[in-house]
């Protein structure tokens, strides 16, 4: 039987019927049941109150966090703020994420469960099952091919672990939304949620047959140049010249 110690919630906008019954078929493939599915937020639909009811702006109307989202982004974010809302509420600690366009590599066993679980040694924390954008090589530990690493950068949320503790940091730093549900940076330095990773990852997006509908802004040359930010990617930067680093991109 598969490890019940954690609930699956499924990201699925209700209009999407095809992409709904492909994660269902991934899921029975992995032999998982206890999985819940949960309504996404179609940004798209959002008029301009609801958009400025639900994200963040300070005194002056500006967002110093995410200077411009679309609207598919912000209803990505509030996506995932509804999948935290729903583990805080829920009975487990842990939760796996999936949007609905994910698809398993790999086979999910039972050992590879039990060692995610198991991994789950800090008070706020994420395990990514997905591709990392940047990673120590150093492993903190291992089980048959498989490595648990420390994640420096990432993107991707259609895959990932997450512990009630840090859904509810999450929740309080992004509602309403300051930006994207994949800035996993920012909830490492302003929220205290540990990053780690699986390596190899065993889970992707399908992108050839579920293209994704949201608009993702080029915002680089609009980035207020946070602090933390700053000193953190310094300090990577310092260390790339004395420790090994790894990426999947």
């Amino acid at each position: 039987m598969f490890n019940q110690d954690f609930i699956v919630y499924v990201v699925n906008m209700k209009k999407d019927i095809k992409r709904k019954h492909h994660i269902i078929n991934e899921l029975t493939k992995q032999q998982i049941k206890n999985y819940e599915i949960i309504e996404a937020v179609d940004g798209s639909l959002m008029n301009e109150k609801e958009i400025l009811n639900e994200t963040f702006t300070d005194e002056n109307g500006f967002n110093k966090w995410n200077v411009e989202m679309s609207n598919g982004e912000i209803g990505c974010s509030l996506s995932h703020v509804k999948v935290y809302k729903k583990l805080i509420e829920s009975k487990y600690n842990i939760a796996l994420i999936l949007e609905d366009d994910a698809v398993f590599l790999k086979p999910f066993s039972k050992i590879l469960s039990n060692f995610i679980l198991s991994s789950f040694s800090y008070k706020k924390q994420i395990i990514l099952i997905s591709e990392i954008r940047e990673f120590y090589k150093k492993p903190l530990k291992k089980i048959d091919n498989y490595e648990l690493v420390k994640v420096t950068n990432a993107f991707f949320t259609h895959s990932y672990f997450i512990n009630k503790p840090a859904a509810k940091a999450i929740l309080s730093f992004n509602y309403p939304v300051k930006t994207t549900p994949d800035n996993f940076l920012f909830f490492h330095l302003y929220c205290g949620v540990k990053l780690l990773g699986l390596n190899p990852f065993i889970t992707t997006q399908d992108k050839k047959n579920h293209k994704t509908n949201i608009t993702i802004l080029d915002t680089n040359n609009k980035r207020v140049k946070l602090l933390k930010r700053k000193i953190f990617k310094l300090k990577i930067k310092i260390l790339k010249y004395f420790v090994a680093f790894g990426t999947h991109s």
